[in-house]
């Protein structure tokens, strides 16, 4: 028969429910005192022993709250809900080990205890039991599916493991069940981004930063977001912000360089990359990236003392050893290089992909420049098959593509066009095929004095995958823009401020993108004045020159000669419309014969774009304009012909292009279209 409560008992209750709903309330030192006051009056209060060592613990001070919790359990041993909170403190206070026993005592108390198998998990993993941590995690969501902690543990877990499909599921759930949380969205743009899918990992970190403008790791996933879709200026912009929410560090500040060095700006690029080696003289990929700053400037010997740098620190750095491959030029060089490459490869793992293609690439120019042609094609070969276990091409997916440019951008499409288009005469759009001499055309033209190149911009590109999002269409681009011509003239100023930020007041500026073929329909809807020089090179030799470099960027069909045959293909199909319908000037430019006419073609360029001869454009491999290309290093020196057919040393291994390639032949130009 239990004892009858008295008034004490009532006011001994009555102060323990008030310091239960003080602790509730953060004012833990208020409830302390009423916890205390409670066991003045009734010692053996077990209740208030457990939540007063729950304060100690909440105060950084784990053993004296485990000991007043044991206190709760000696006068009610087996109690689930203390047995979770000691294995809390000893978990917190160091010692995983022995927190488990309790959690697993608590468990034992209480099957479903959701709470102590969470708790159970986070100490197998504080005592690197991975696998042990996923099971009491799984077993915490059994028991309440809508465990935010857990399931935000067990999807790091996973994505850490390289399970990111499954992590992404769980952070969905989390993200439905705790929509405000940002640090859910964050894990849910890094699974997302895990699987390659970068642009709903975008809009998962951009949700994160909505919620939370002070998560700095937010903001740098962003910036590597636009990075991989090439989005130099908005990646630039997010790891700023980083930056100035965090304070400086070093992979920040390599992050922040690489994006403005993809802009072009190889001078703000080496400022970063100068401050990260001042936090860390240590890092082998700082000195690389330095080293590619004074390579896109021209400074050979700068460069080759930063990749040696590099290599002193990381002797198996693939980037370093491809990026002093470049700088080669004679043969006795080249072969000791080659050995050099040779013995470092023996040091990498097996699955060190990335660092085996990119020394295979290095060792097959090497190889060429000695004459050593079959040695050089199996190293090409090597390393096409280790990237294309990374990437895929769909060639399927690229047809469809293209059949949808050319019913989109129709001559109905172009026929709609009003007045709104900006009449400025200032883009110049140099485009083909990479390795077509995109960047030899630049160069020529951006040795004249009202003349600026600016590199590879990402514009249209950008603009092209940003559309549908910013209309609310439901469809992808070209489709998004069917009927919608007129929208496209607000291109235009954006257009015109970016070129200005790189060429000042030139008279022309050059946009030298060479997938701008792709969208020479939204340029011609956006300026009616622009001028478009299309670059061509022999199929082959544009093909192999492709295979056999490693482009910056993604080229997905580079690495088999069937797929390259498949890209071509589309190409011309592109071009061959645009021949028939395009709005605006276009020059077609064959490199074979910049080669054998530079004075002549140089001319014809120099008049296609409306301005006097400069006989600077004659001397343009002394232009020391930065060059971030694949032929920084080519447009750099004299022009030559002795490699202009180098593709026939290696044609009895490239019957696959030879054969798909042989019916390519490119279509003269349509006369009155600019040639």
């Amino acid at each position: 028969m239990s004892r009858p409560s008295t008034p004490r008992d009532a006011a001994v209750a009555q102060s323990f429910d008030t310091a239960l709903r003080l602790h509730r309330e953060g004012q833990l030192q208020r409830a302390e005192f009423l916890y205390r006051d409670v066991l003045r009056q009734a010692p053996d209060h077990a209740d208030a022993l457990n939540m007063l060592g729950v304060i100690g613990c909440q105060t950084g001070n784990f053993a004296a709250g485990a000991d007043l919790i044991r206190r709760a359990l000696a006068i009610a041993p087996g109690n689930a809900d203390f047995l979770n909170n000691l294995g809390m403190a000893l978990l917190q206070g160091g010692d995983p080990a022995a927190a488990r026993a309790e959690f697993e005592r608590a468990v034992q108390a209480r099957p479903r205890f959701a709470e102590a198998l969470f708790n159970l998990g986070n100490a197998c993993l504080a005592g690197a039991n991975r696998a042990e941590a996923e099971k009491y995690y799984r077993k915490a969501l059994k028991a309440r599916p809508d465990y935010v902690d857990a399931l935000n543990n067990l999807g790091n877990l996973l994505r850490e493991r390289g399970e990111a499909r499954e992590a992404a599921q769980h952070f969905h759930r989390l993200v439905g069940v705790k929509p405000d949380f940002a640090p859910a969205h964050l894990n849910l743009g890094l699974a997302l981004q895990a699987q390659g899918r970068v642009d709903e990992a975008l809009a998962a970190f951009t949700r994160a930063a909505e919620l939370d403008s002070g998560l700095a790791m937010a903001w740098a996933c962003r910036g590597d977001c636009h990075r991989q879709r090439g989005e130099p200026a908005a990646a630039e912009h997010a790891y700023q912000r980083a930056l100035d929410i965090g304070g400086p560090s070093v992979p920040l500040l390599n992050a922040l360089g690489l994006a403005r060095f993809a802009a072009g700006r190889s001078g703000a690029a080496r400022a970063c990359f100068e401050q990260a080696l001042e936090l860390d003289p240590g890092v082998a990929g700082t000195h690389d990236n330095l080293g590619m700053t004074w390579a896109a400037d021209g400074d050979r010997e700068q460069a080759a003392a930063c990749f040696e740098r590099a290599l002193g620190l990381e002797p198996a750095l693939g980037s370093a050893w491809r990026n002093l491959a470049e700088l080669t030029r004679e043969p006795a060089a080249a072969r000791a290089l080659a050995r050099r490459i040779e013995t470092a490869e023996k040091s990498l793992a097996e699955n060190a992909v990335l660092a085996r293609g990119q020394m295979a690439y290095a060792r097959g120019r090497l190889l060429d420049l000695c004459g050593e042609n079959e040695a050089a094609f199996a190293a090409w070969a090597a390393a096409n098959t280790l990237r294309r276990g990374r990437v895929r091409f769909d060639a399927a997916a690229q047809e469809r593509f293209v059949d949808e440019l050319i019913t989109t951008f129709d001559a109905g499409f172009f026929a709609a066009l009003g007045a709104g288009r900006d009449s400025s005469d200032t883009p110049v759009l140099i485009v083909g095929m990479p390795r077509s001499g995109t960047t030899l055309i630049e160069q020529i033209l951006a040795a004249h004095g009202a003349v600026h190149g600016a590199g590879e911009l990402t514009f249209f590109p950008e603009q092209a995958s940003a559309l549908p999002r910013a209309w609310g269409s439901r469809q992808g681009f070209p489709r998004c823009i069917a009927g919608q011509a007129e929208r496209l003239t607000a291109l235009a100023p954006a257009y015109l401020e970016l070129l200005r930020s790189h060429g000042g007041d030139a008279d022309r500026i050059i946009d030298k993108m060479p997938y701008n073929f792709l969208y020479l329909g939204l340029v011609a809807a956006a300026f009616s004045r622009a001028r478009v020089i299309h670059c061509r090179r022999d199929p082959v030799a544009t093909c192999f020159s492709i295979y056999t470099h490693e482009l910056a960027g993604k080229h997905p069909y580079a690495h088999d000669q069937a797929d390259l045959v498949a890209a071509y293909t589309g190409y011309t199909r592109v071009m061959a419309h645009w021949r028939e319908h395009l709005p605006l000037a276009m020059l077609e430019v064959d490199y074979e014969r910049v080669v054998a006419d530079l004075e002549g073609e140089a001319r014809r360029l120099v008049a296609f774009l409306g301005l006097p001869w400069d006989p600077a454009c004659l001397e343009f491999h002394r232009n020391r304009r930065t060059v971030t290309t694949a032929s920084q290093w080519q447009v750099r020196e004299p022009l030559y012909t002795t490699g202009r057919d180098r593709w026939h040393r290696y044609a009895q291994h490239l019957g696959v292009l030879c054969e798909g390639l042989g019916d390519l032949a490119e279509v003269a130009p349509a006369p009155g279209n600019g040639a």
